[in-house]
């Protein structure tokens, strides 16, 4: 254990969108990925995350943009608390103080962030080195997407595999990614409830386990040549795909809404006449639509103007999960994205 009275560390963490989708767990345990997925790192969708340990404080407490968390969420960020104690001999109980700049469990990958950058928090607070892909196991235990965040622009996570890998960097290719926001509330089932009861009781659940790898190879060569009609065909099959063993379970585990198939319909149309546009969802209602920089003040144009989408946020290619000075407060530094 550490003489000191207290220890510090803070962090920052982009959250990441994933253009080859996972959905199911692996059945060697261990919050394992069944399906590989392919990540692009945003840097406008942030979470920043202080860990303080202290000699007199008798448990954890963590706090989420301004709340006390309990239950399951308190659950989660004390086991990665115990996971880092154990390697440290540390017997310390800690503070966790978290702000995301973007809506929390509304399908914007928060706990990619939040996890990436408690992992990266929690090893500056208790003095530890570890790689880099390393930490990305500690992240991908909390959330199995929060590994991918360790990492800026496009990443991967292998199936059944422990930890993620960089695929390219921040500025391999120039693309923009905006995020139209149709419900910035909270989920009413989350990520890893809807991925267990999906891999239990869907028809069409099988079937994605073989088609998501062949789909992950063919995005990630996209991503690898700057190719974006590959990418986008493979990005928004693979939206599809996690989707149909969505809504083929049962009873249903329904995230989209009008809007978002309005859109899907819109953008697919869009791309057939010439725009470089391309959607993707993840476990919730709103769509992130991938477009070329030179393309972007266009489809910021058409987004802007569409029924139903209440706020734009364009995010670029982001940089991986860092470590912060200690200085100031979490609220001063909170990071805002740019908005349209």
């Amino acid at each position: 254990m550490s003489e000191e009275r207290t220890s510090v560390g803070r962090a920052e963490a982009c959250a990441n969108i994933a253009l080859a989708k996972y959905w199911g767990k692996s059945a060697r345990g261990n919050n394992l990925t069944a399906v590989p997925s392919l990540s692009l790192t945003l840097d406008a969708l942030r979470t920043r995350t202080e860990v303080a340990f202290d000699t007199a404080w008798t448990a954890d407490r963590v706090e989420l943009n301004g709340e006390d968390i309990y239950g399951p969420g308190l659950d989660r960020v004390t086991a990665m608390l115990e996971r880092f104690r154990a390697l440290r001999g540390e017997a310390r109980h800690a503070r966790v103080v978290s702000v995301n700049n973007f809506p929390t469990a509304a399908g914007l990958a928060s706990s990619a962030s939040g996890f990436a950058a408690l992992a990266v928090a929690i090893q500056s607070a208790l003095g530890l080195s570890f790689t880099r892909g390393a930490l990305s196991s500690q992240a991908r235990q909390g959330s199995a997407s929060a590994g991918r965040s360790l990492f800026g622009g496009f990443a991967e996570l292998l199936a059944h595999t422990d930890e993620a890998s960089p695929v390219a960097p921040v500025h391999h290719w120039d693309v923009a990614m905006v995020v139209a926001v149709i419900e910035a509330g909270k989920k009413a089932v989350a990520s890893t409830g809807g991925m267990i009861h999906t891999a239990a009781t869907s028809s069409y659940y099988p079937a994605w386990l073989e088609t998501a790898p062949p789909l992950f190879e063919d995005v990630k060569q996209g991503v690898l040549n700057r190719d974006f009609e590959r990418v986008a065909r493979g990005m928004e099959h693979s939206t599809r795909l996690m989707h149909a063993t969505m809504l083929t379970s049962v009873p249903p585990v329904l995230y989209l809404r009008g809007p978002t198939v309005e859109l899907m319909h819109a953008i697919a149309a869009r791309r057939a006449a010439g725009h470089a546009e391309a959607y993707t969802m993840d476990a919730g209602p709103n769509v992130k639509v991938l477009t070329l920089t030179e393309h972007l003040e266009q489809t910021v144009e058409f987004l802007g103007r569409f029924g139903g989408v209440t706020r734009l946020v364009i995010c670029r290619p982001g940089p991986g999960a860092r470590r912060l000075g200690i200085e100031g407060s979490l609220a001063d530094a909170r990071p805002l994205g740019e908005e349209a």
